[in-house]
C-alpha cells in the first residue's frame, strides 16, 4: 500500500537507466531518425552535457565531437525525456499548478512507453540487439515556497522534525541558507541519499525555498528490463518510507492532506 497525498510537495520526478556498455554504435547522427519516432509528443530538442553514475564514454572511433546528452521537451514543458550513450532517463516536471500524476498510474507508464520506443529504435536502427543496464536512479525533488507553516530555513524542523540549523546564528545574524545530505543503505543494490537545502532564489533574492530531494540508487550490473523494473517498485516503497518518516504527521495531515492508502 502507498501513501498518497491532495496537495503533494512533489516538485520534479526523474527516472533513470545507465548502461554499460555504452552504446557507443549510437551516434549523433541517429538523433534525428529517434526525435521523428516522438517528435509529436516532444517537439522541442535541446543538447546538454552529459551526466550521470555511468562511466564517461568520451570519444569513440570516427567520431570527432562526443556526443551530448540530448533534451527532449514536451509542448507543455511538464515532461522531458533525456539520452546520452549510457543512460536514458524521464522527468516529470510541476509547471504552474498542474496536478502531479501519480508514479505508477503515470510517471513509470510514461517511462516505460518512451523506453521502449527507444530500446525498439536501438536494436532495428543501432543493431545493438540488448542494453545491459547497469545502473538505476529513482529520485523524487520536494519544494516548498513560503507559506503558512514554512517562512525561511527556521522553519525546516517543522516540516522535518529531525532536522535543525545554528539557532544563534554567527554575529546574532539568522542563517540565510543551509546544506545537508544524508546516505542510507537500505540493500546491497538499494542506496537512498537525501538532500535538504534552503536559500534565496538567484532571481528572487528576498524569496526563500526549501528543497529536500530523496534519490534511489543501485548499481545493478547487466541486468534486463525487466529486472530493473523489480528494482524500480522496491525504490518507488523504499522513498515513500523516507518521506513517511522524515516528515511531519500533522504537516502531511492538515496541509499537504494525507489521502487514504493506495494500491
Amino acid at each position: 500500500m502507498a501513501i498518497a497525498f491532495k496537495n503533494p510537495p512533489i516538485n520534479e520526478v526523474i527516472v533513470s537507466i545507465y548502461f554499460n556498455p555504452p552504446l557507443t554504435d549510437f551516434r549523433n547522427e541517429h538523433i534525428g531518425l529517434f526525435w521523428a519516432e516522438i517528435k509529436e509528443d516532444f517537439p522541442t530538442v535541446k543538447q546538454q552535457v552529459p551526466v550521470g553514475i555511468a562511466p564517461d564514454v568520451g570519444l569513440v572511433p570516427e567520431e570527432f565531437f562526443p556526443m551530448p546528452r540530448y533534451w527532449f521537451i514536451a509542448g507543455d514543458d511538464v515532461r522531458l525525456i533525456q539520452i546520452q550513450k549510457n543512460a536514458f532517463m524521464f522527468n516529470w516536471r510541476r509547471r504552474d499548478d498542474n496536478t502531479y500524476p501519480r508514479y505508477h498510474a503515470d510517471i513509470k507508464p510514461a517511462f516505460d512507453k518512451y523506453y521502449g520506443i527507444f530500446d525498439e529504435f536501438i536494436r532495428t536502427e543501432v543493431n545493438v540487439p540488448n542494453i545491459s543496464i547497469d545502473a538505476c536512479e529513482l529520485t523524487y525533488v520536494n519544494t516548498i515556497e513560503p507559506c503558512a507553516f514554512w517562512k525561511g530555513p527556521e522553519d525546516t524542523p517543522k516540516i522535518i522534525p529531525a532536522s535543525s540549523t545554528l539557532s544563534s546564528g554567527i554575529g546574532g545574524r539568522e542563517s540565510a541558507g543551509f546544506l545537508s545530505q544524508y546516505a542510507f543503505n537500505m540493500t546491497p543494490n538499494l542506496q537512498l541519499v537525501l538532500g535538504i537545502r534552503a536559500g534565496t532564489l538567484e532571481q528572487q533574492p528576498e524569496t526563500h525555498r526549501l528543497v529536500f530531494d530523496i534519490k534511489a540508487s543501485g548499481k545493478l550490473g547487466g541486468v534486463s528490463k525487466s529486472r530493473a523494473d523489480e528494482w524500480f517498485e522496491r525504490a518507488h516503497d523504499a522513498i515513500l518510507k523516507c518521506f513517511e518518516e522524515i516528515t511531519s504527521p500533522d504537516i502531511r495531515k492538515d496541509h499537504w492532506i494525507q489521502l487514504e492508502e493506495t494500491p
